[in-house]
């Protein structure tokens, strides 16, 4: 599959960032107004690495003298220490309930020994602040260190959770291995909770500025179990990884990085974010939430669940078989991502594969009321419940420049629908009349192709003002699309210069004002992943798109509303494989604009790509086979410097009066054109 390349490829380069750049980084990320985040946007391919527990040299122990701890700002734990020591490198305190009685203060970091485990509950008191965050990570060599919330009866049961943190923030997590796998119950715990790190917010008062980066979390299970086809009892069921909580009425979480990080072997949910809001009139949703480079393998349920969350930005993550059913205990239902009540979610550049679910279980799905809702640049293949999910009053929910392969295979009996290629759904709670509004469905290539149990698929439509144009709908080998039901209630609908090819129900196609009849002409099918989608030269798709105004112009991100969002295009510029989308010139439809059969290769590590995406005095390629001619651009698009890179001397020095920030490097020759973005900081030394 594409995404062991794509893994091998980042693990490469994240080994090459030692502790001592990742811990300028974080403080960076916190270098800036209380507001938002400093963050930035490597604009890599997703980066699901850290599956071993190995990788990155997170704590090397450096930080501390080794001797007494007369500065009490670095504490260390070991499974050999005693909780009568002084916390120092030498003298190591033991148990985390040492830890715990500890009030820290902002700088301090706590060092937990590589290789050991440490079991019980991490109960943090006090906060870091913006500048000097309280930094959790590891020393020594070997496998991450394990917090683990279980004791067993013997110890009183297990814990709700391994990490706490109430009312307290400004915190850094980094380089550690969280589990709570709970079958002993404890008198104070319900039997049907369960988390790694729980963040708790019961004040008035925000709790601001969390990083978790190279972290684990794995084998997160509740005692209970429930019946994922039980919507009751399917709602409730909370089980997570990280979970980020804000009781009735109370403020929010704010400012959030989940980055690097590895998730796997979790009961539901690797990430819940919630709010429970209240009856006042505040929007306390959680605000500036971000999650990068990170992969989840084998999920009960979903990989990440924004509910009640403004400004969340979703990017190059590998969300590898969610809704898993690899034991009895899990749930075996979810998307890889969906959404509730939220407002300005992005989800690009991510890879949604092998999805499973008796109901949801789309590669990612909009779920109720919310506003402005980009999917894009994301590659989906094998989802049970199908491609498209809309689900009841959302405003400008948006598929734009996806691959979607094979999804929309399930079969269940007593739901003849439950398979969709295309679904907007007007009900809430059971209720009709909630229709969706604005919703885009636009420059997608949709295929169905599997050479074995052909299966046909449902399009159910209750929206007002839907626009379905400049996709790829593709149905060969006995398959079909809309075979099940066409269902297309929407008095507004606009729906033109579409492509169909192969087995399209009739009345699907003769929705569409200026359809097209033809074969697209695919690079290779045969090809995994989504290399073989592209167009070749002469493709009826070439130019064949509607172009986009009036009622069809690009909805807009609205990328002024928070600074996590400043490295994102207001409306794409590009296709899902970098390919310019001018302005001055017909889209071609389908996901693909490359115009003379340009066969762009993807997630290949043979391609150059940037040894390092932090960066303080020059940029520096690896695998640069040929001469560039290269373009060094700032975030607003201008232009800073260009000129030739070597394959002899693969590096450009970058101006001594170059500012902080993100800047975007082009480079090109007569065969390819590839872009990568970097953060640069003439502050950072290795």
């Amino acid at each position: 599959m594409l995404y062991f390349y794509l893994i091998n490829y980042l693990t490469m380069i994240n080994c090459k960032l030692n502790y001592c750049i990742n811990l300028a980084l974080l403080l960076i990320l916190f270098g800036c107004s209380s507001g938002e985040i400093n963050d930035s946007n490597d604009n890599g391919n997703g980066n699901g690495n850290n599956g071993n527990g190995n990788n990155g040299n997170g704590g090397n122990g450096n930080g501390g003298s080794g001797g007494d701890n007369d500065d009490e700002t670095n504490f260390y734990l070991s499974s050999l220490g005693s909780d009568s020591n002084s916390g120092s490198q030498n003298n190591p305190w033991k148990t985390l309930s040492k830890l715990s009685a500890k009030e820290l203060s902002a700088g301090d970091t706590v060092f937990f020994k590589k290789g050991d485990s440490f079991n019980g509950q991490l109960i943090v008191k006090g906060s870091g602040s913006s500048d000097q965050p309280i930094v959790f990570t590891s020393y020594g060599s070997g496998d991450k260190p394990i917090i683990s919330g279980s004791m067993g009866s013997g110890g009183g049961g297990d814990n709700q959770q391994a990490i706490y943190v109430l009312n307290n923030d400004n915190m850094v997590f980094n380089d550690l291995e969280i589990q709570n796998n709970r079958v002993a119950s404890k008198s104070d715990v319900d039997d049907s909770d369960s988390f790694g790190i729980y963040i708790h917010n019961t004040s008035n008062e925000p709790m601001n500025n969390f990083v978790f980066k190279n972290m684990t979390f794995k084998n997160v299970y509740a005692i209970t179990q429930v019946d994922p086809s039980n919507q009751e009892q399917f709602n409730s069921f909370e089980v997570a990884g990280l979970r980020f909580f804000t009781d009735w009425n109370k403020s929010n979480i704010n400012n959030v990085l989940v980055e690097d990080s590895f998730f796997t072997d979790l009961q539901r949910f690797g990430v819940h974010v919630k709010h429970s809001i209240g009856g006042n009139s505040n929007d306390n949703r959680h605000t500036n939430f971000v999650f990068r480079n990170n992969e989840f393998k084998e999920i009960g349920g979903t990989c990440i669940l924004p509910s009640r969350v403004r400004n969340c930005l979703i990017e190059n993550n590998i969300f590898d078989q969610p809704g898993a059913k690899t034991n009895s205990r899990m749930i075996g239902r979810g998307s890889a991502v969906w959404n509730w009540y939220s407002v300005n979610t992005i989800i690009q550049h991510n890879q949604a594969i092998g999805i499973r679910g008796i109901l949801d279980s789309h590669g990612i799905h909009v779920d109720h009321n919310n506003e402005n809702t980009f999917i894009q640049y994301n590659y989906m293949e094998d989802c049970e419940g199908g491609f498209v999910e809309i689900l009841g009053d959302n405003e400008n929910a948006v598929y734009r420049f996806n691959i979607s392969v094979n999804d929309g295979w399930r079969n269940n009996p007593n739901w003849v629908n439950s398979n969709h290629t295309i679904w907007l759904n007007d009900k809430i709670g059971g209720e009709d009349g909630h229709k969706s509004n604005n919703s885009f469905i636009y420059n997608n290539t949709v295929v169905i192709n599997r050479s074995s149990n052909p299966y046909s698929t449902a399009i159910d439509i209750k929206a007002d003002k839907t626009r379905i144009f400049n996709n790829i709908f593709y149905s060969t080998n006995g398959s079909k699309i809309g075979g099940k039901q066409v269902n297309v209630t929407d008095d507004n609908l606009y729906m033109t210069n579409n492509l169909f090819f192969g087995n399209i129900d009739n009345r699907f196609k003769d929705l569409d004002d200026k359809a097209v009849l033809q074969n697209p002409n695919f690079y290779n099918e045969d090809l995994s992943g989504a290399k073989g989608y592209q167009l070749l030269a002469g493709s009826p798709a070439i130019n064949s798109g509607t172009p986009y105004s009036g009622n069809y112009s690009h909805p807009t991100i609205p990328v002024s509303d928070s600074e996590i969002f400043k490295s994102l295009e207001a409306v794409p510029t590009v296709d899902f494989f970098g390919r310019s989308l001018n302005v001055n010139s017909t889209p071609n439809i389908g996901a693909n604009n490359a115009k003379n059969g340009e066969i762009t290769s993807t997630y290949n590590n043979d391609n150059p790509y940037l040894v390092n995406y932090f960066v303080d005095d020059k940029v520096i390629f690896k695998n640069l086979k040929n001469n560039y001619s290269y373009r060094l651009f700032d975030l607003i698009g201008r232009e800073i410097k260009n000129g030739i890179v070597y394959n002899f001397n693969p590096m450009i020095d970058l101006n001594q009066g170059l500012k902080n920030g993100i800047y975007e490097i082009v480079i090109e020759n007569e065969k390819e054109k590839i872009s990568s973005k970097f953060i640069f900081n003439n502050s950072i030394k290795l």
